[in-house]
């Protein structure tokens, strides 16, 4: 997390294999970063007009890795299909929808690019709306697992399950039984119905954090879209109200 980064920045005393011992669950030993178990985003409500996707990049923490070779990566890249796909990006989104929860691996690189499609926008002017709420407000929470044999983040309360900010039980429970949700499958892309093709198929991934956070000197990473359907697909997964879509973004 930031506040370890920090740490370390200022006070380099602590021995690396020490923290890969002390937080073996959660401390990435290559670029000094802990992650939680799991991350969430639980959408509570979604205004009519937003297209506010949760991206995520499996098996890719940072920046730094959305360019790096997948040799280089702990884990190989291969789809379901077995097709090896060596420079290639996999992306998840995910659109908002009110009761919907997202879980993912808490190490995955994750981001809401707002205008929606940002990534292929050459330049950005004026500023987001979020008024009136019915019909731009996205209103989520998010919320992280850590081990329990672990010490949480630094500056980080931990919600004690089943028990307030008092230390009283709660009784109410706000959501519906698990034998009650359902899961969402996701989507492949599809060729676009339109045949037009663009010059331009760059797809620039905006990051946050400083640099050491991101592993890479430059605010935006640049990909480029897939090699069937282009920039199109891409804009449709993101401009899509509620089907998750799977797709293949390229390392230039």
């Amino acid at each position: 997390d930031e506040n370890l980064s920090k740490r370390l920045d200022q006070s380099p005393i602590d021995d690396d294999g020490e923290l890969q011992s002390k937080y073996s669950t959660t401390y990435q030993q290559n670029n000094g970063h802990r992650y939680p178990i799991y991350g969430h985003v639980l959408y509570l409500q979604v205004g009519s007009d937003v297209k506010g996707p949760t991206c995520v990049f499996p098996r890719r923490s940072t920046g730094g890795d959305l360019l790096r070779p997948v040799s280089d990566i702990e884990e190989e890249c291969t789809n379901n299909d077995g097709d090896d796909r060596t420079n290639d990006m996999k992306l998840v989104t995910v659109p908002a929808v009110a009761g919907r929860l997202l879980c993912f691996n808490g190490r995955d690189l994750h981001a809401v690019p707002r205008p929606h499609d940002l990534w292929m926008l050459p330049f950005v002017k004026g500023g987001a709306e979020y008024e009136p709420e019915e019909v731009w407000g996205r209103s989520v929470i998010l919320f992280n697992v850590w081990p329990g044999s672990e010490d949480p983040p630094l500056d980080v309360p931990l919600d004690v399950n089943g028990e307030d900010l008092t230390g009283s039980q709660t009784a109410k429970t706000f959501c519906n039984s698990f034998s009650n949700w359902n899961e969402v499958e996701i989507s492949q892309t599809v060729q676009p119905s339109s045949s037009e093709s663009e010059s331009n198929q760059s797809v620039k991934i905006w990051l946050l954090g400083n640099e050491r956070r991101r592993e890479y000197p430059m605010r935006t990473a640049p990909l480029v879209a897939p090699a069937e359907g282009g920039r199109q697909v891409v804009r449709e997964a993101l401009a899509e109200k509620s089907k998750v879509t799977e797709l293949w973004l390229r390392q230039k």
